[in-house]
């Protein structure tokens, strides 16, 4: 965890993980933002690769939150490696000592396993942009700075579930999901989680790649068990499913296929950080419109 003497500058401050790792860290942590932000602590920049300088006065470590899955080519290769790489200049110009940056299970493509060893094979315009931004922010580090590239899954909310809250709402709706036969086991972490992860790792000041998932994947499963409704299953013949990743990748590739991340290179499992996925499955509304119950 971060010591008493830390000073944690977290760019992109409102965005969901930095807000829960602000959270967090309390009064050894700001932000730096680019909206309107009723915390007294935290920077307002025009753009993130303009933070001035002087912002990095006493600061021992950078979270970069900075970064976007949405757009043209050319605005994910800005937002995920132009100005994360302007922003790792600028922590080392200004003699900061760790910089840790968010980066995505994208840069693998579809591998069903990844672990260290793991060759990245990125096949989409983001994939590209956050292996390009990896790249450039590792190329920064030496021997009195360190860069983490923090390698996520797919991250979901208690208050904005994203892909996963889509899933069991339409699931909810249809009254059963085919699932494969035999079913799948995919990595996905909570916001919640993965500011955790990012806590413990600040003093940690190694450069390299680690990875996050919760401990405990996803299956459809033991998603059906977590609800207090149980969710149906209709089990569908493995054909089927591969035929629906060849047509369909982007549909099958999420709703069929494996996505684990080893035990031994989950850093939620070395630093001893419990399960929150099916907790959170339990307590996720499946109207869109109901408040979350969840924490």
């Amino acid at each position: 965890m971060a010591d008493q003497n830390s000073k944690v500058m977290v760019v992109g401050g409102t965005s969901r993980i930095g807000t829960a790792l602000i959270n967090r860290l309390g009064d050894s942590a700001f932000g730096v933002v680019r909206r309107d932000s009723p915390e007294v602590r935290d920077i307002r920049v025009e753009d993130y690769d303009a933070i001035p300088l002087s912002a990095f006065d006493g600061v021992t470590c950078v979270v970069n939150c900075v970064g976007t899955n949405v757009g043209r080519a050319d605005e994910l290769d800005r937002a995920n490696r132009i100005i994360p790489a302007s922003i790792t200049a600028s922590a080392k110009q200004a003699a900061v000592r760790h910089l840790i940056h968010i980066s995505s299970f994208s840069v693998y493509g579809r591998a069903r396993a990844v672990d260290r060893h793991t060759a990245t094979r990125s096949e989409t315009p983001y994939g590209h942009s956050k292996l390009a931004g990896d790249a450039a922010l590792l190329a920064l580090a030496d021997d009195a700075f360190a860069v983490t590239i923090l390698r996520l899954p797919l991250i979901y909310g208690a208050e904005s579930a994203g892909k996963l809250g889509r899933l069991l709402r339409w699931w909810s709706r249809i009254g059963v999901m085919p699932v494969p036969a035999g079913d799948i086991s995919r990595a996905m972490i909570s916001v919640d989680l993965s500011a955790a992860v990012i806590a413990a790792r600040i003093a940690d000041r190694r450069t390299g790649v680690v990875f996050a998932a919760d401990p405990r994947p996803f299956t459809y499963a033991d998603a059906a068990l977590a609800r207090p409704a149980r969710l149906r299953q209709l089990p569908i013949h493995a054909a089927v499913a591969k035929a629906t990743e060849l047509l369909m990748p982007a549909i099958g590739s999420r709703l069929f296929a494996d996505s684990r991340l080893a035990d031994d290179d989950n850093l939620a499992m070395s630093y001893g950080l419990a399960s929150q996925l099916y907790h959170d499955i339990a307590a996720m509304p499946l109207d869109a419109r109901q408040p979350s119950q969840s924490r």
